[in-house]
């Protein structure tokens, strides 16, 4: 007796669909975004952070801004006075992780670089948690194209 099977479109593609789910998330997990360790904060660079951008959880404070030589590498400055043990993630629009750091509590403020270069358009979330509290700060990444039309006449 002869056994066979048919598949229909919509399994075919929910497979598909499940496989590259599967391998985006694994491929996006395994990339280091953190190209630099942490660094002394000097006094200009802190006075330079807009208090607007601070978020603050407990006494922590968390700043991001834009490297000055790279447009998707961040700085990200953490003020932790209490030097609670705090963790840094990094997570996608769908909340998966795609970095995940404890963060050393060596002083009372941490400092360090991650580079979001390799990773496609969307909105991405750094989080800084302290047990079940936390801090967020989204940022969005988009490609902007510039068509330029030009007319050569022969």
């Amino acid at each position: 007796m002869k056994h066979s099977f048919v598949f229909s479109p919509k399994q075919i593609l929910t497979v598909a669909a499940i496989v590259l789910g599967c391998s985006m998330q694994a491929s996006a997990q395994s990339e280091a975004f953190a190209y630099a360790g942490t660094r002394k904060e000097s006094p200009k660079t802190h006075a330079a952070i807009e208090e607007k951008n601070a978020m603050v959880l407990r006494g922590c404070k968390m700043n991001i801004l834009q490297d000055a030589d790279a447009a998707l590498r961040f700085l990200v400055f953490i003020e932790n006075p209490a030097m609670d043990k705090l963790t840094l993630y990094i997570k996608d629009s769908n909340n998966n992780t795609l970095h995940r750091e404890d963060l050393q509590v060596t002083s009372p403020r941490f400092v360090a670089r991650y580079n979001l270069e390799n990773l496609e358009d969307g909105a991405y979330t750094f989080e800084v948690r302290n047990g079940k509290d936390k801090l967020e700060r989204a940022v969005d990444i988009k490609t902007q194209t510039l068509v330029n039309r030009v007319v050569l006449l022969d």
